[in-house]
């Protein structure tokens, strides 16, 4: 195993040290290091622990680990628990739609034999084979439906939610015995019947997406990205966006530079080194991807009435089984305790799921709506912006989506400005404005790189 670079020991060393953000100059004169190799140690630890750029008042380019250096990748207490959770969740769901598919198989396996023999009785009187096999055909189809715990296909369509923001949805499977003609209407009764306990699944993002969306803009941008460019693809707040950018930077061989006004940017020569952006990922602006809701079951009323009623039916009969056959041991527990416990769940589940859901969408609604005002606010070539015009702006830009009134946004407004970095103050009418100079001079240090109009053709900047 290869010994770590000395000067890496040496750097973390005096970042230890020193608990607040250095330059080059600074780690050189108090480690004796030479400054190249410091700038190489800073971009080997910028790939692996928490860190950001910024520009000093002097216009020095400075390293900011923070108080003590945080390894990447190492989950806080909360995101610990967040994981735990979704992975007992999923455990969980699985079980129970185990279950549930036992309980399922035994109303098929009830209904289906009448429905194959009466088959074979047609067949037997007409000496035809057909309707046996066109049984048999249908058993199986039934039974695979069961099994396939996966509600919905790969394929994704757009849908409106209830404000009229757009977004991608999952196409939900069709009912196996419909006709191909006639599966665009209705979605399966077995997948409805899951999605009545667990819901439907949302479209979401891949893990890597963001990485691979600001290379893809680097690339169709001349070479050059600032913390502004970051914040207007990922909608992260400042100080993410900042440690975001500096890991970028030094994952991609990038080379930070700051603007004669002051500005940090940087130049990635590396990702330039290619003929064909055929295999670049899409290029979406926070703005241009609205959430999708979060939905309790994303059936029809007619089918969740149908469902519960079976449900109700069935919770009914277990409890009867119980009743009559509790002291019977193995038969009392499959025959009642077990259903009771299978069909309880089937209601007390989506109870619970109703709550969560209905906090989930409110942040959903606020997650969107701050999309909009992100649009107005990083578009904006003005040098200062009042809340009434960010509103009046976003409304102009609407088209499905919900007029805003700036009585509803004023505090989220607030919130925006400040993930922004931007800052506030209440002018003469006591209306809340902003000053947009800062975010201003980032777009411009693009312009100032020298690149020509095609290749810093900033694509937000619409306004």
């Amino acid at each position: 195993m290869a010994s770590p670079d000395p000067h890496v020991e040496e750097v973390k060393a005096f970042l230890a040290r020193a608990r607040s953000a250095v330059s080059e100059g600074d780690v050189a004169a108090g480690t004796g290091i030479d400054v190249g190799s410091v700038e190489a140690a800073l971009y080997a630890l910028m790939r692996t622990h928490r860190s950001s750029l910024a520009v000093r008042d002097d216009g020095t380019l400075v390293y900011d680990f923070g108080r003590e250096l945080v390894p990447l990748g190492r989950p806080s207490l909360a995101e610990r628990v967040a994981t735990l959770g979704r992975w007992l969740w999923k455990g969980f769901s699985f079980v129970y739609k185990t279950s549930l598919a036992v309980v399922l198989v035994g109303y098929a396996v009830a209904f289906l034999v009448l429905i194959v023999a009466a088959a074979i009785a047609a067949s037997s009187a007409s000496e035809d084979d057909g309707p046996a096999t066109g049984a048999f055909e249908l058993v199986g189809a039934v039974f695979r439906a069961i099994f396939e715990f996966m509600t919905h296909t790969a394929l994704i369509y757009g849908e409106t939610d209830r404000y009229g923001y757009p977004h991608a949805a999952y196409e939900p499977k069709r009912p196996v015995l419909a006709k191909p003609a006639e599966r665009e209407e209705g979605k399966s009764f077995v997948a409805s019947v899951y999605d009545f306990v667990l819901g439907p699944t949302r479209v979401e993002p891949h893990p890597l997406a963001q990485q691979q969306e600001v290379a893809a803009f680097v690339r169709q941008n001349g070479g050059v990205l600032t913390v502004r460019d970051v914040q207007a693809l990922s909608g992260m707040g400042r100080k993410e966006a900042e440690q975001f950018f500096a890991r970028f930077v030094a994952e991609q061989d990038g080379v930070a530079e700051i603007s004669e006004d002051g500005a940090l940017y940087a130049t990635f020569e590396e990702l330039l080194r290619s003929k064909t952006k055929a295999h670049d990922a899409p290029v979406i602006f926070y703005w241009d991807e609205y959430e999708p809701p979060f939905e309790v079951t994303g059936n029809t009323t007619g089918k969740n009435l149908l469902i519960g009623f079976l449900a109700l039916f069935n919770l009914g009969g277990a409890a009867a089984v119980l009743n009559g056959l509790g002291g019977l041991g193995a038969a009392g527990l499959w025959l009642g305790a077990v259903p009771a416990v299978i069909f309880s769940l089937f209601f007390l589940i989506p109870l619970v799921r109703a709550a969560l859901v209905w906090r989930k969408n409110r942040q959903q609604h606020h997650n969107n709506i701050r999309k909009r005002l992100f649009r107005v606010i990083l578009g904006a070539k003005d040098d200062k912006l009042t809340a009434s015009q960010v509103v009046e702006r976003a409304n102009q830009r609407a088209s499905t989506e919900e007029r805003l009134r700036i009585a509803d946004v004023d505090e989220l407004l607030g919130e925006t400005l400040s993930d922004l970095g931007s800052d506030q103050e209440v002018d003469a009418q006591g209306e809340l404005a902003t000053d947009l100079t800062q975010l201003r001079i980032e777009a411009e240090a693009v312009e100032e790189h020298a690149l020509t109009e095609r290749q810093a053709k900033v694509i937000y900047r619409t306004d």
